[in-house]
Parts: structure tokens; sequence; C-alpha cells
């Protein structure tokens, strides 16, 4: 078997406490109610919720690798929007 996880790799820096004061809360909401059903459901669960991958995996019927690689996406993709978001202002 081969592993998935180095093209799941996100290379992205982390936007730092001061630039995320920047971004209205609102444009965060509105980024991440546009994330992929699954996606923005297993960010929610881990990220607000405060859900491990193994229960989200049992809750949405998928497994905890899948659980982590939605995970990963879905921080990408607000990053990505973040520093689109940055680089406007």
């Amino acid at each position: 078997m081969v592993s998935l996880e180095p093209w799941f790799q996100d290379t992205l820096p982390e936007p730092t406490e001061q630039q995320m004061e920047t971004v209205p809360q609102e444009k965060l909401l509105e980024w991440i109610s546009a994330l992929p059903d699954t996606r923005r459901a297993v960010f929610n669960l881990y990220c607000l919720d405060g859900y491990s991958h193994g229960e989200i995996a049992d809750m949405l019927g998928i497994s905890e690798k899948g659980s982590a690689s939605m995970l990963a996406k879905a921080r990408k993709e607000l990053k990505e929007k973040i520093k689109q978001f940055l680089e406007e202002t």
C-alpha cells in the first residue's frame, strides 16, 4: 500500500494572530460555510466542537484517515482564502 499523505501536506504558512485580527468574523464564517459538506462537517466537529478523528469517523461513516484528510483539505482551503484576503487588503 502507498501512503497518500505526501499529496495532502499543506505548505502554506499559518496566518499570524495579528493577521487573523484583520479578517472579519463574517468572512471566516462565509468561507467555512462554502466548504464542501463533508469538509465543513469535519472542520466544525474537530475545530469547533473538539471531537477526535475517531469520533468524527464514527459519526460520519468515514475512516479516521479520511477525517484527517478532510480536515487538512479544509484548513488548506481556508488558509488560501485568508492569504488572498490579506493580499487584497
